[in-house]
């Protein structure tokens, strides 16, 4: 992928929601509980929601979305890149797949989605043991994977993988397009890429009815006045059925040419309101409006977009921002960061014997968590602020009121 953290990872569950398809029936009827075994259950999966509720509301102790690097390699090189590939500090010893089996022990209760990213995660070619370790040693809903596309082969047989062997589970695959064709190779620097991707995509979308393709367009300097023509390229002549949107913003080596601003913001708010209006129509699959949560994630994104429009040209504090307590980064070679934005580091796993919990609980990442407290920070990362829209007490009416269709 090489994602331009623009907003880069658009998590998922949060960004985008299983398509209205289909569920293909179980293989078999499911195995009967007894009275007392289903009241178990059953008060099992109240306590956890409950305390998933407490966690999100009220303590703010334990993460809820992570990102993980899993590679800084990447086959693109894309302008807008925020990533110095030449720079020695990028090259970082990846985390084992061992490594990254004893780390996701010890993430918590209440983690309910992964975001895999890059470089490109499909580089890795033990990506299908990572997802394992994900789904199976954590109580995940859903893993969010950020890809440019380009191995359309290994996508197709990791979504195959998850759909038998995690049916219960999600796996969400968003593949970046940044122009029409011959504009889309020539800003990833990759030949015949838009084709792959566009294959990747189908692939994905067909493996399964618990997999999710999607298509995430950057809006940046390099595709502003396009954004139009390559939306409805996508929608009406390429068959896709799910599209978030990420605008660009200045990291690391990238910076938004000043004299574009405008320009990238007007067509940031264009998509976001297309992209809303399709939704509704069914013309792009998405949450179902006809249930309470898909009322209420729906209209998440579209505060989401709202706020990020808002204060794009004129960066403000608008709520509180609990990365590093809701939220965090999990680096290539394991060092743990509130977000993709802010340089301070809460400390790394490997100096922590893989124990996230360990980390997150440190006076480092206290203190950090206080800082941004403190100081009002604040950013356009979408990663975030999906969930500080969920944990923050002043946007629960608005949520409310469309829970309830209204």
């Amino acid at each position: 992928m090489v994602e331009p953290r623009p907003g880069s990872t658009p998590p998922t569950p949060v960004t985008i929601a299983a398509p209205r398809r289909a569920v293909a029936a179980p293989a078999g009827p499911p195995a009967r509980l007894g009275p007392v075994a289903a009241a178990a259950q059953t008060a099992r999966t109240l306590a956890g929601e409950v305390g998933l509720a407490v966690n999100l509301q009220v303590t703010r102790r334990l993460p809820v979305s992570l990102v993980h690097f899993v590679t800084r390699r990447c086959n693109a090189r894309c302008s807008f890149c925020f990533i110095d590939f030449d720079h020695p500090a990028q090259r970082h010893t990846e985390l084992t797949v061992e490594e990254i089996d004893r780390l996701t022990r010890t993430v918590g209760p209440h983690l309910r989605n992964v975001n895999l990213t890059g470089g490109e995660p499909f580089l890795r070619r033990d990506l299908d043991r990572i997802v394992d370790s994900w789904y199976r040693n954590t109580a995940i809903e859903s893993v969010y994977i950020t890809s440019n596309g380009a191995f359309p082969d290994q996508v197709e047989d990791l979504a195959r993988r998850v759909a038998a062997d995690h049916p219960d589970r999600r796996l969400i695959v968003s593949f970046s397009i940044d122009g029409l064709p011959a504009d889309h190779d020539r800003i990833r620097r990759v030949s015949g890429l838009f084709d792959k991707t566009m294959d990747s995509y189908h692939r994905a979308r067909a493996a399964g009815a618990n997999v999710t393709a999607n298509i995430g367009i950057t809006v940046s300097h390099e595709n502003h006045s396009a954004v139009p023509e390559l939306y409805r390229h996508l929608v009406e002549e390429r068959g896709i059925r799910a599209v978030t949107a990420i605008v660009v913003r200045d990291e690391g080596v990238y910076a938004i040419p000043e004299d574009h601003r405008r320009e990238i913001l007007a067509a940031y708010r264009w998509l976001t309101e297309r992209i809303g209006v399709d939704l509704r129509s069914g013309v792009l699959e998405g949450y179902d409006p006809a249930t309470l949560q898909g009322r209420l994630m729906n209209r998440k994104n579209e505060m989401l977009w709202r706020i990020v429009a808002d204060t794009y040209l004129e960066p403000r504090y608008v709520s509180p921002c609990h990365a590093a307590r809701l939220f965090g980064v999990i680096d290539v070679d394991g060092t743990v960061h509130p977000c993709e934005v802010l340089d301070r580091p809460l400390g790394n796993l490997r100096d922590h014997d893989m124990d996230l919990g360990r980390v997150w609980a440190s006076a480092a990442a206290d203190e950090t968590a206080h800082w941004i407290r403190d100081t009002r920070c604040h950013c356009s990362y979408e990663c975030a602020w999906g969930f500080n829209i969920l944990g923050n007490a002043r946007y629960q009416p608005e949520l409310l009121r469309a829970a309830i269709g209204r």
